[in-house]
């Protein structure tokens, strides 16, 4: 891809992927999982989006913990994104990269992630909202 093509990451994604791995140094989870970065897209989409179109912070953690839960022992070590999370990323480039878009969003991001089939159910119970609605909201943006 001529260098003028690449496909960069916007400031809310890569915000989001940090914001993935604080949520794991708070819960003492070792690996991102894609509950992990959907949890952290919600976060950071969350302010902007009209009241009630997306589940509200205090749900999203909770959801979160409802999912992958609480490990008791601190982190002494590196957060490192697992299979799951790293092929939901790709799904985002690639689906950028068809629509003709310069960066992968935090939206896009998590439309890829709900997409995937890779979050758990219990996660979507959990927050309260189905997957298809939550794409629906989404893309609704």
């Amino acid at each position: 891809m001529p260098p003028e093509e690449e496909l960069t990451l916007a400031a809310d994604a890569a915000r989001a992927l940090r914001e993935a791995q604080a949520l794991c140094y708070r819960t003492n989870c070792a690996i991102v999982a894609p509950e992990h970065l959907l949890a952290a897209c919600l976060l950071i989409l969350s302010p902007a989006a009209p009241p009630g179109s997306l589940p509200d912070p205090g749900a999203v953690q909770q959801a979160l913990i409802a999912a992958q839960g609480l490990g008791e022992d601190p982190l002494d070590r590196d957060i490192v994104f697992g299979s799951a999370a790293r092929e939901a990323i790709s799904r985002a480039a690639a689906a950028a990269r068809t629509a003709g878009e310069r960066s992968i969003t935090a939206r896009g991001l998590a439309i890829a992630l709900v997409e995937s089939g890779e979050c758990s159910p219990m996660f979507f119970a959990a927050l309260g909202v189905s997957r298809p609605a939550l794409a629906a909201a989404l893309r609704a943006g």
